[in-house]
């Protein structure tokens, strides 16, 4: 199915978007991101210089000196200061261990009480939701970016799109799960996981 092309369909999106508490680096191309719509992140400045304030900020957020007088009350408050510089939205109490990889940052939104282990990669081009005190497993990969699953179509409108993500209250997801574009995992007694071999 061919994606759309207009981004007045969708403005709870933007609306969401004007609630970051971070720069959102605003231009066409980017209102077509946000709106599922096929886009190309090079064809805004914008877009590709926040992607790289959001590199450079990571590698400030995955630096894992450890100083002499550091502990790890220290190096916690000193990776989430960092990580306020990039989420949309953070919960007070939340703690995001290293390394992490995001892709945007400013469309991320985490509640309160929230753990993100080790090598958790989110690819939020679609906003993300987080609720309040979930917990996610090292190596969870949370992918809000497809493209068109026909080659033809890939080819003809080349670029992709994305689908927002929504992990609700107290879920807990297992280590190396990865949640797929437009996924919604709101219930609080939902334990998701892999096993090897399925």
């Amino acid at each position: 199915m061919p994606i759309g092309t207009d981004t007045h369909t969708c403005h709870p999106a933007i609306e969401r978007m004007k609630e970051s508490d971070v720069d959102v680096p605003w231009s066409k191309e980017y209102e077509r991101m946000i709106c599922g719509l096929n886009f190309k992140a090079a064809n805004s400045q914008a877009m590709l210089d926040h992607k790289l304030m959001i590199r450079r900020r990571l590698q400030e957020f995955n630096n894992e000196h450890i100083g002499d007088d550091d502990t790890l009350e220290t190096l916690k408050e000193r990776r989430m200061a960092v990580a306020r510089q990039i989420m949309g939205k953070l919960g007070p109490t939340t703690n995001i261990e290293a390394p992490l990889f995001i892709t945007w940052g400013c469309q991320t939104f985490i509640g309160n009480g929230t753990y993100i282990n080790r090598n958790v990669s989110i690819y939020d081009s679609a906003p993300v939701s987080i609720g309040n005190g979930a917990l996610i497993g090292p190596g969870v990969c949370i992918c809000t970016d497809t493209h068109e699953v026909e080659s033809a179509d890939r080819r003809r409108n080349g670029g992709s799109h994305a689908k927002p993500v929504r992990i609700g209250d107290y879920v807990w997801i297992g280590a190396n799960a990865t949640i797929l574009p437009g996924s919604e995992y709101i219930f609080s007694r939902l334990t998701i996981s892999h096993l090897p071999g399925s």
